[in-house]
């Protein structure tokens, strides 16, 4: 069962903003799909991949590249949540979590399956670290780098922090949401949603300036890092431009200069190298300033540069994102074990290797376990 964009809308006791058109899209009437979405996803992976490929912190900042992440899956996930509640004037847990385990566990275990592979053959291969293995499999990685000594992991398996970090975060926020949505307007869900982001900032600052936590903790944690997902849902929901929210119509009419001023927050955030800022600060600037460039995005679809998000090849790498970043260091640092010709070569080698395991896991993964999400949905709605 689908509900339109529009009747999202009434369910929710919003109309759409009279003084700002629909965004623009390419996607079907009606549907809530998003296309320069899978766009940003792509380009937050290569941010990835080429701070992993040897350009990160010189260059291209990797980290910011999961600040985007973060966000995005904020986004997505609060917009589903809020979709379902319009229609249903409820939401299933049971659901929820159903469709985030087919989501992302079968494609993470079998990245881990090939980091293992690769671990096992050659010689004078490093071995499985079982601890670390066994961290990563439980979804608590993250806290296994923070606390561990020495915390040692696959070759190439340490992406999986952030992971660790997304897991967590679905396993609280719904519960959080379900609790909010009866009881409280969308404008004070965001309130104590923006007051959850201003705590995560102020025990940043405990752990940098009091206990005096390592880069680790306040990078890696999720009791440190859940604010950069939480902006997401805070977008999602107050100015959500899918279901054509009042304050996204107060974005749009301020574009001219909110767009150049989430630039200039972003270039700042990337340019200022002092420690205790990066350790603090950073992380609630750049979701703050996130969020008018994912308006735009997704307002503006058929606008150039926009339009770049919405070739097909690019949504097609966008599509694969997920496994690209699950597997991309394994086989990039597999290879660099094995070949240092050159870095480049090296880079494009990871890159077409990663390309072909991402693409065979959409295929006969990934598309499989989301036909089987929309069956149990459906059968669970019925």
């Amino acid at each position: 069962m689908t509900v339109t964009l529009n009747q999202a809308a009434v369910l929710e006791g919003q109309e759409t903003g009279p003084s700002v058109q629909p965004h623009e899209t390419i996607a079907p009437p009606g549907s809530l799909y998003i296309p320069s979405l899978d766009g940003i996803r792509a380009i937050s992976f290569f941010l990835v991949f080429f701070a992993h490929a040897g350009l990160g912190g010189t260059i291209i900042p990797g980290g910011f590249g999961v600040s985007i992440f973060f966000l995005l899956s904020g986004f997505l996930i609060t917009t589903l949540l809020r979709t379902e509640f319009a229609r249903y004037r409820q939401i299933s847990l049971r659901n929820f979590y159903l469709r985030r385990a087919l989501r992302i566990l079968p494609p993470l275990y079998v990245t881990l399956a090939l980091a293992m592979l690769l671990c096992s053959i050659g010689k004078g291969q490093p071995g499985i670290p079982f601890a670390g293995t066994l961290a990563q499999a439980l979804q608590v990685s993250n806290y296994y780098e923070i606390y561990a000594v020495p915390a040692v992991t696959m070759p190439g398996s340490g992406v999986l922090w952030s992971l660790a970090v997304e897991e967590h975060f679905y396993l609280m926020f719904p519960i959080l949401y379900v609790w909010m949505c009866p009881r409280f307007s969308a404008y004070r869900q965001a309130l104590i949603l923006l007051a959850l982001c201003a705590g995560a900032l102020v025990w940043r600052c405990v752990l940098h300036f009091h206990f005096h936590a390592s880069l680790v903790h306040t990078y890696y944690g999720t009791d440190a890092r859940f604010d950069s997902i939480l902006f997401g849902c805070v977008f999602a929901i107050l100015a959500n431009p899918v279901l054509h929210d009042p304050l996204h119509s107060w974005f749009v009419r301020r574009m001219k200069w909110l767009l150049p001023l989430s630039v200039a927050v972003l270039l700042g955030t990337f340019l200022d190298r002092n420690e205790s800022f990066r350790e603090t600060l950073r992380y609630t600037l750049q979701g703050m300033a996130l969020i008018p460039l994912f308006i735009a995005a997704i307002h503006y679809q058929k606008s150039w540069p926009v339009l770049f998000l919405n070739l097909t090849f690019v949504r097609f790498l966008g599509v694969l994102s997920y496994s690209l970043y699950l597997c991309h260091l394994v086989i990039m640092e597999s290879i660099q074990r094995v070949w240092t010709v050159n870095p480049v070569l090296t880079g494009a080698a990871s890159f077409a290797c990663a390309l072909c395991f991402a693409t065979l896991v959409h295929y006969l993964i990934e598309r499989p376990c989301g036909r089987i999400r929309k069956r149990l949905s459906r059968a669970l709605n019925e």
